[in-house]
């Protein structure tokens, strides 16, 4: 009776065997097979001793001598702005009103078909001497037939032609809805196909599946795309459709870093939405940019500081993007200041090209704080940048370790992701080519999973996606 009780308990669901798996583990560095059980691996060794793991409900995989590799974790993912892309018109914050007005009358010339024209990332400042009436004014002079809706960055701003506002009032008055707010604003007026964005998210999930990636880490996106994507991945979640683990983090960016209670509120709702999902979606992270010298507008230090302060306060991680060497200075003596107030647990992730952190004369790293701060490269790439981290790595194992053990560590959660050892959470991917036989580090990014896995599931497989774009092909031609 007792050793029936014993088997049950120790049966995998799923076995993987045959393989060469690279465990990231020093003490078993390569492995030949893995058994996991409720999306933990309970086994790592060799393929005969992985049998007494299998039961009648197991499912077993035969690896045939390909390459396994922990599940590697994205830190630069700009995935939610890869989804929008195309769907709104890209504005600078260094443009001026005059600027704005032209790229929408080039845009919307080139695009008449669209029902509302939206654009994100004009500085919030820029009608700070106008008011309401006279900034619609200025984009009716543009279009005054169709919905303009332009955000600003850091989404403090809401700039709309007359037709846009009338809509949003109207739909405010059948709703009942006394004052309208710029979530509202944007749903009423939706200037984008939501079917649309859902088909590109789960596109993008398969995509990342294909070079390996098994974890992303939301590296900078408007709060209102990410909002969508992550209602997305909850919609995916709940459908046992999801493919990655998913790190979100709330990007806060020029006056709204003043904002020091409404920060503090959006970044605990986001970590609260999430908390019954803390292994698929996951959202502890508060993400901030710091150009110092030339000074953002409305930027006060003092007030980055108490933000900082106050979020290291409650937990939170951080994830600082440093984009000049005053900057760099200003951000490490902030974080010394966060340490020496005793605040030690909570997590820095400072990213900016290497050169920023040699040392100079005004500034010396070995001086700072850097209990539980990890750099890495910046993050301000191209949002299909994916390897940002291979840049300054010498060998392939640097790179691995950027993008399985660092990656773990700096996100807090080294202790289920990272390695391939038993108690972790069942994440890897698998190749058919040796990573090690690459000639040069670089070609890393031209590697392609053949399969990934997600707490022991197959969510990847390549050999099945091609059989199925194939029938979706031939579903689709006209015998």
């Amino acid at each position: 009776m007792a050793f029936g009780l014993f088997k049950k308990n120790h049966t995998a669901d799923t076995i993987f065997i045959n393989g060469k798996i690279y465990t990231q583990n020093r003490d078993l560095p390569w492995a030949e097979a893995v058994a996991c059980k409720d999306g933990k691996f309970i086994y790592v060794g060799n393929s005969q001793d992985a049998g007494q793991y299998e039961g009648p409900d197991t499912y077993v995989v035969d690896l045939s001598g390909k390459y396994v590799l922990p599940g590697l974790i994205n830190t630069h993912n700009h995935g939610a702005l890869r989804a929008f892309e195309g769907m709104y018109i890209s504005l600078s914050e260094n443009d001026e009103i005059e600027d704005v007005q032209g790229i929408l009358s080039d845009y919307i010339l080139n695009n008449p078909e669209e029902d509302v024209y939206f654009g994100y990332g004009f500085k919030a400042g820029l009608l700070k001497e106008m008011t309401q009436e006279q900034a619609s004014l200025k984009l009716d002079e543009v279009c005054t037939d169709k919905p303009i809706m332009l955000l600003s960055l850091g989404e403090g701003t809401l700039w709309v032609n007359n037709c846009a506002l009338e809509q949003a009032r109207e739909a405010a008055q059948e709703d009942g809805v006394p004052m309208i707010s710029v979530s509202y604003f944007m749903q009423s007026v939706s200037p984008f196909n939501y079917e649309e964005l859902q088909n590109r998210i789960i596109e993008l999930a398969s995509e990342y599946c294909s070079k390996g990636f098994t974890s992303l880490f939301n590296a900078g996106a408007p709060e209102f795309m990410d909002n969508v994507c992550q209602e997305v991945l909850l919609m995916m979640h709940q459908q046992e459709m999801m493919k990655q683990r998913y790190f979100g983090s709330l990007e806060v960016a020029g006056d709204n870093i003043n904002r020091l209670k409404a920060v503090m509120k959006r970044l605990t709702e986001k970590k609260t939405n999430t908390m019954e999902l803390d292994d698929s979606i996951h959202c502890n992270v508060l993400k901030i940019s710091l150009r110092r010298e030339e000074e953002a507008e409305d930027l006060d230090i003092e007030n980055v500081k108490k933000l900082i302060m106050e979020v290291s306060d409650q937990g939170f991680n951080v994830h600082i993007d440093v984009l000049d060497s005053k900057a760099l200075k200003e951000c490490m003596e902030i974080i010394t200041v966060v340490r020496n107030a005793g605040y030690r647990k909570n997590i820095f992730i400072v990213a900016c090209d290497k050169e920023l952190r040699r040392d100079s004369e005004e500034f010396s790293l070995s001086e700072m704080c850097t209990d539980n701060v990890f750099f890495q490269p910046s993050t301000k790439r191209e949002p299909a940048e994916e390897y940002a981290a291979i840049e300054e790595a010498s060998s392939v194992e640097e790179i691995l370790d950027s993008f399985t053990i660092d990656a773990a560590i700096s996100l807090g959660v080294s202790d289920k992701l990272g390695t391939i050892e038993v108690g972790k959470l069942a994440d890897f991917a698998v190749f058919e080519k040796n990573p090690f036989d690459l000639i040069k580090p670089s070609l890393f990014k031209k590697l392609q999973a053949d399969m990934t896995v997600l707490g022991g599931q197959v969510v990847y497989d390549v050999e099945e996606d091609n059989m199925r774009e194939w029938y979706d092909l031939m579903s689709g031609m006209q015998l």
